[in-house]
């Protein structure tokens, strides 16, 4: 039976690096929203949040078609707060019975440099700069074990 792994944590904790090691290990498809973005709207796009949800949309199809055909899915996407896992775990159950979240775990402020660093040398990421990860990272819950979900831990940075 096909899996899906919802690859789980903040900007800059290293999900994207465990996401391409699981996508090997799997095998599985992988899809990162950062990616997708970044391909169709450029690094700072206009309209954010509206383009977010076009390329989720996009995603969620996909990752069904990869179901359907027997293929494990990595979803690379964050999941920074508890109504929205809570959600797309739903949704993933229609799928498959087999849902993984993906934890990874990172000191925030190892992160932020790292992240920081990688939008100044690295133009095929998104842009974050120091305000705008300070302003997301006021979002960010970080996962429970409340919360009824399976979860795989990782060691990020």
């Amino acid at each position: 039976m096909p899996s899906i792994h919802l690859m789980c944590g903040f900007i800059g904790f290293g999900k994207t690096t465990i996401a391409k090691r699981l996508e090997k290990e799997l095998p599985a498809v992988r899809f990162t929203h950062d990616e997708i973005m970044l391909e169709r709207y450029g690094r700072n796009p206009d309209d954010f949040q509206a383009k977010y949800k076009l390329v989720d949309e996009y995603i969620r199809k996909q990752a069904k078609q990869a179901i359907v055909q027997g293929q494990n899915v990595i979803l690379d996407y964050g999941f920074w707060n508890r109504e929205t896992r809570k959600e797309y775990w739903e949704w993933a159950k229609t799928l498959t019975a087999d849902v993984f979240f993906e934890v990874v775990e990172c000191d925030v402020e190892l992160a932020k440099k790292r992240a920081l660093k990688r939008s100044i040398e690295n133009p095929q990421e998104l842009f974050i700069g120091n305000n705008c990860f300070d302003a997301l990272l006021k979002k960010y819950e970080p996962i429970s074990d409340d919360e009824n979900i399976i979860i795989n831990r990782h060691k990020g940075c």
